[in-house]
């Protein structure tokens, strides 16, 4: 058990230990009161001090002893040893139940001198017999406590396991997408900066240098941020369509629309990339003439919509509504998930006049 482990599980055991001495302190309590009462009714009202002498140290060493039985049902340890444990807690029992008796044994002699005229061993197996209805089930109700804070401490440590692990699953998706930026169109780019360079347009070479260097930048940058701005997000979509349009010329056209309302919005980064992505991919990658891409971003009633369209290939028919296909689509999709939960969705749609609309919705979250 590491030192984490054993403050994490301190002060659930502290306030049990603590709850068990109340209990038995009580029950010894009423247990007094129960003396008490029917000597009273039966004419021969008992001193107090007699009365708290005679019940009080049962239930004493219950609440000194079963702490310790608490403890041990509770450690990490003895649990990988189910054998061991069994035996140890018989034993452990054993020992609380035959001292219980035996204060019994000394209590009955006690009060009864009656009683002394019977041997010890018949007077220890009689108070034996009494002590079995208090022992085995405060023992009882020790281990079912201690298996519940077990249960509790498990439950806590997979959530936080299971947390960890989406997180570093995220972080590993990220450094995916931003690696795979670059390979896929850097070398297109650098030979459409060398032809502008050989067609001595130095002006344009510069402008696609500096709009590579800047989306290399940000694909790149790992400072911790998970999230930018829309505004941000958006401007770095069109550093990539910028470039794309100087491989293609006129044959790509881009629109941007970011309302003002929603420009410091938060979002997860490169949300828009891959999406921008698959619209160059699926369309003039794929031979198509002409490709119109519009990226938006408003507000709605479920908070922050983006909106990247393009006039490319329209959604299969067979496919099913809402159904992204594609691994750019499916990336983003989970990462939303992981981000959001059910508060975001991606969906596909057709777009009015041929294309697709990849509509995504998400909380709307202000710096």
């Amino acid at each position: 058990m590491t030192p984490d482990d054993s403050l994490s599980e301190a002060p659930p055991l502290r306030g049990a230990t603590l709850a068990l001495v109340s209990v038995c302190l009580a029950l010894g309590g009423v247990s007094a009161l129960e003396a008490r009462h029917v000597s009273v009714v039966h004419g021969f009202p008992l001193p107090w001090l007699h009365v708290f002498a005679t019940t009080g140290p049962p239930w004493l060493l219950l609440a000194a002893t079963l702490p310790f039985a608490l403890r041990l049902a509770s450690s990490p340890s003895l649990r990988a040893n189910k054998t061991h444990m069994v035996l140890l807690h018989l034993l452990v029992f054993a020992t609380i139940a035959f001292a219980h008796a035996a204060l019994l044994t000394w209590i009955m002699g006690l009060e009864n001198p009656v009683a002394r005229l019977f041997s010890l061993t018949a007077r220890f197996e009689r108070a034996l017999a009494s002590a079995m209805p208090i022992t085995v089930p405060m023992y009882g109700a020790v281990l079912a406590a201690a298996w519940a804070m077990t249960e509790a401490r498990e439950r806590e440590r997979r959530s936080v396991r299971a947390s960890q692990l989406e997180a570093q699953l995220h972080a590993a998706s990220l450094a995916s997408l931003r690696a795979k930026l670059q390979p896929h169109f850097l070398y297109n780019t650098l030979q459409g900066i060398a032809t502008l360079a050989a067609d001595h347009r130095p002006q344009q070479a510069v402008t696609a240098i500096e709009q590579l260097s800047e989306l290399l930048h940000a694909s790149l940058r790992d400072d911790g941020r998970d999230e930018v701005p829309v505004h941000e997000e958006v401007q770095l979509a069109e550093r990539y369509l910028g470039l794309q349009r100087m491989r293609f010329g006129e044959r790509l056209r881009y629109e941007l629309a970011v309302a003002p309302a929603v420009a410091d919005c938060r979002v997860p980064v490169l949300l828009l990339q891959p999406l921008v992505e698959n619209a160059v991919v699926h369309g003039l990658e794929a031979g198509q003439e002409r490709l119109n891409v519009t990226i938006a971003a408003g507000v709605v009633p479920e908070g922050l919509e983006l909106l990247v369209e393009n006039d490319g290939p329209a959604l299969d028919p067979a496919a099913a509504p809402g159904e992204g296909h594609g691994v750019g689509i499916a990336a983003t999709r989970a990462r939303l998930h992981t981000a959001y939960g059910d508060r975001a969705s991606l969906t596909l749609l057709p777009r009015e006049g041929g294309g697709v609309t990849v509509r995504l919705v998400l909380p709307r979250s202000k710096p």
